[in-house]
């Protein structure tokens, strides 16, 4: 028998969380699918010294606190067809959601975000980002609660490959708008002398006409194969930064998610920063779903 469709959807209580919450509640998940709602609850830091009563008062307020939020995320993500469960274990929560995803062979792990823009450091700092650094399967960043239309990032890499094989395998993404983005690495024209200009401004103009010729390639073969899946999607080719533009055009689609695709081979200061998901996941508007290709370390 084959093993149904498992969601990890993580809640802390937080306003982002209950958006998170709502989105699971949304997806078009296949019948007998799982979603499981983890609630961590931390322990206490080590300074915190109180007297057995206060202590017992203390631990009482907050398991009464994690049984509404679950509560509340119970009512929001069940439906029909649905098998609903909860775990809270007494652990820090970027550890209980990890440890959680690989013992249950979670298929999708669904966070709350932050924030963006001039709150970004907080997403880099938080729970979201050691999750997507550790977890053995995709993780969705939830910024809203709607699953309309979706930016697919592809640079040609392996890892777009499986980010983009992933939305045309999953039911939840049947039917919607996908735009696929390729961005094209165009080289900036160096100075040369003048007797070599023309030579050299031609050169580049091919060089260029050949990467776009490229990058299309690429955006073309995928928005055919997510059209083979059901999905309406279509193609375009890009030039610019490649973060920068995919979520530019995340904006001009009013897109509900990007998708992109990331190496699992290092820590999370070498996968996240300086690369295209980590700008993608700390700055973009919308929901984002990175997809990795864990490798051997």
């Amino acid at each position: 028998m084959a093993k149904p469709l498992t969601v990890l959807l993580a809640i802390d209580g937080s306003p982002q969380a209950e958006v998170a919450a709502r989105l699971v509640g949304l997806l078009r998940l296949p019948e007998g699918a799982v979603v499981e709602i983890l609630r961590a609850d931390e322990p206490f830091g080590s300074d915190a010294e109180l007297p057995p009563t206060a202590y017992d008062a203390l631990r009482a307020a907050i398991r009464e606190e994690i049984d509404k939020d679950v509560a509340a995320a119970k009512r929001a993500v069940s439906a029909p067809g649905r098998e609903i469960r909860v775990a809270v274990p007494f652990a820090r929560a970027a550890t209980a959601i990890v440890d959680e995803s690989r013992r249950i062979a979670a298929d999708l792990v669904v966070v709350g975000s932050r924030g963006r823009g001039q709150l970004a450091t907080m997403v880099l700092g938080s729970v979201a980002a050691e999750v997507i650094d550790h977890a053995p399967c995709p993780v969705l960043v939830a910024r809203s609660a709607k699953l309309r239309r979706l930016v697919l990032a592809d640079d040609g890499s392996l890892e777009a490959t499986t980010a983009r094989d992933l939305v045309a395998s999953w039911p939840l993404f049947a039917g919607l708008d996908a735009r696929v983005v390729s961005v094209a690495p165009i080289p900036v024209q160096i100075g040369v002398g003048p007797v070599r200009h023309a030579d050299a401004s031609q050169a580049y103009a091919e060089a260029v006409d050949a990467l776009r010729a490229l990058y299309q390639k690429v955006a073309s073969t995928d928005a055919l194969r997510l059209t083979e899946a059901g999905l309406r999607a279509r193609a375009e080719v890009r030039c610019g930064d490649p973060a920068q533009e995919i979520m530019d055009a995340s904006v001009e689609d009013e897109a509900d998610l990007i998708v992109v695709g990331s190496h699992g081979r290092t820590g999370l200061e070498r996968l996240l920063i300086g690369s295209v998901a980590r700008k993608v996941v700390t700055h973009a508007p919308c929901s984002v779903l990175v997809v990795r290709r864990v490798m051997a370390r």
